[in-house]
């Protein structure tokens, strides 16, 4: 592979988008990384891959046209990110060429002030994370989640001089509640700051809870979309609901992100006759791929994030893309999945038909 001709898949196009309302454009599809760099601790039990397997993945999700990688500081406690820019120099991938996010807020040392949005803590790890990844500039720099005990405006005032001094181009949030988001966007448009441009979040087909709140406001605020554990932790993979599986294996190392599973069993059923009969590049639809697909159908989301262990694992999800769902499978899926109303939502519902002209 080389610099300047970057190989694709010709048979398998990945659609770009602008990343909310910028002119950047993503993949829809992002390669995650929290698989790498994991040790003897939490992120070890998601993924230890090193420098050379870490460069295979990246090779394929770049020669599939992915040109979006998520990171975090706080993955590995930076290894993930050192792991990252190293791939990218070993790969000779010119910078321009790739789209690098990556995430501040966890605790990175000891002391009270190495974690957390303040300005003080924001400054120092974009430093760090910078180093770690072999360049002078973040793509999209992103808040990891939210800070209670710093004030929102000190955080979008440290991210607004990191975008002045070139270090960072965009600013996303993640994991953030809607009036939260709404307050951060208020204070850009007040105060002329850097704009919000992504809300990285939780959304799957046994986790709607987006949709109540939060992906109203992004639509209406023109903010991207996106999406992390698509899978909801391996479980929409289908093998934790399988009849031969003990109890002992469902998820019992990480149980995360945590799944109402009698409403599960009904979507996975639900999924299986989905996948049922479709095939891409004469192998069998999956489960995991028919999850993706559903994301990939839904108007709000920017980018779908896809980690894995194993090269066949990428592959795999990679191909989820070519999957195109009928309105009726489309259908079938929301159904089974939708979220239970609650109020206000079934009353703004009803009460928009007052103006709503096709109604009267």
């Amino acid at each position: 592979m080389t610099p300047h001709n970057l190989p694709r898949f010709d048979h398998n196009p990945l659609r770009y988008t602008a990343l909310g309302n910028s002119g950047l454009f993503v993949s829809e599809l992002c390669l995650g990384t929290m698989t790498f760099g994991g040790d003897e601790d939490i992120w070890g039990l998601i993924g230890q891959l090193q420098q050379e397997q870490a460069d295979e993945l990246v090779k394929i999700a770049l020669e599939a046209g992915i040109n979006f990688i998520d990171t975090a500081n706080i993955y590995g406690f930076g290894a993930s990110e050192r792991i990252v820019g190293q791939s990218l120099k070993n790969l000779g991938v010119r910078r321009e060429d790739v789209v690098l996010a990556t995430k501040v807020l966890g605790p990175m040392g000891e002391g009270p002030n190495a974690r957390g949005a303040s300005r003080g803590h924001i400054m120092s790890e974009c430093k760090a994370s910078l180093a770690r990844l072999q360049t002078d500039y973040i793509d999209l720099y992103q808040i990891h989640g939210f800070d209670p005990a710093t004030p929102i405006e000190e955080t979008l005032e440290a991210l607004n001089t990191l975008v002045q001094q070139g270090h960072v181009r965009y600013v996303g949030l993640s994991n953030w509640a809607a009036w939260q988001v709404m307050k951060a966007i208020g204070i850009t448009w007040a105060r002329n700051l850097c704009p919000v441009t992504s809300l990285q979040a939780y959304y799957t087909l046994v986790g709607r809870d987006l949709e109540r709140e939060v992906i109203p406001m992004l639509a209406s605020e023109k903010v991207g979309l996106m999406v992390w554990s698509p899978l909801a932790g391996g479980y929409l993979s289908g093998k934790y609901e399988d009849p031969d599986v003990s109890e002992e294996n469902r998820r019992t190392k990480f149980d995360f992100p945590p799944v109402n599973r009698e409403r599960g069993k009904e979507v996975i059923k639900v999924m299986r006759e989905v996948a049922d009969g479709k095939q891409i590049d004469g192998e069998p639809v999956t489960v995991a791929q028919i999850a993706l697909a559903w994301l990939l159908h839904q108007e709000p989301v920017s980018s779908v994030i896809v980690g894995a262990k194993r090269p066949d694992q990428l592959k795999a999800n990679i191909r989820a893309a070519q999957i195109r769902l009928s309105d009726d499978e489309r259908k079938a899926l929301d159904e089974v999945s939708r979220i239970p109303e609650e109020y206000p939502g079934w009353m703004m519902a009803m009460m928009a038909g007052y103006r709503n002209p096709s109604e009267s």
